[in-house]
């Protein structure tokens, strides 16, 4: 058994790029192989890998972007004609951490803890069809919470009766999104 006080060197662990954290021992396989690390399936063992004690997370962010922007650009917001209109306009920015991560060589599941920001535009007829554009916020969205406990919030630049209503209804989009942001867990979940 590894020693602790020996600094034995199954117990240094390194934050790698490649996801890797046991001696470069990802690398001994790739190399044996003539494959980049990237390229080795997650479901193919590492050659000389510790049984049981061996852990690889592979970052998703940049898919994650990709697919949000996906699910939620464009997203309408339900109001009559006669009022108004607003809809998604971009993903602003996205902050945080989703992972593939794959524990003992064998328990696989997806672990994300983001923080959404979407941009809307919207006109509102009863002031001069006046545009308004603003933000809306999705925070604590992480795979340890439940839908009602992530937080969002909707903002609208400058004040006035048009950013006031825009705002209101851009509110009612909160099912929507919530609902397109399970959409987003379900495809992140099969990618294990």
């Amino acid at each position: 058994m590894a020693k602790w006080e020996d600094k034995d060197p199954k117990w240094i662990v390194q934050d790698r790029q490649d996801g890797s954290n046991v001696n470069g021992v990802i690398h001994i396989a790739c190399s044996l192989t003539g494959r980049s690390p990237q390229s080795r399936p997650l479901h193919e063992p590492l050659i000389g890998q510790p049984a049981g004690w061996h852990w690889e997370e592979k970052n998703q962010l940049g898919w994650s972007k990709q697919k949000l922007e996906e699910l939620l650009v464009g997203l309408l917001v339900d109001m009559s004609a006669v009022q108004g209109n607003a809809k998604v306009t971009a993903l602003k920015d996205l902050k945080g951490e989703a992972l593939l991560t794959t524990r003992k060589g064998r328990k696989r599941f997806a672990m994300y803890d983001l923080t959404v920001t979407l941009t809307w535009q919207g006109s509102w007829v009863e002031d001069d069809k006046k545009q308004v554009t603003g933000e809306i916020i999705i925070g604590e969205f992480a795979s340890a919470n439940d839908p009602d406990e992530y937080e969002w919030s909707v903002t609208a630049e400058g004040t006035g009766t048009a950013q006031d209503k825009l705002k209101d209804h851009v509110n009612t989009l909160r099912e929507p999104v919530f609902d397109k942001l399970q959409r987003y867990v379900t495809a992140l979940n099969s990618l294990i």
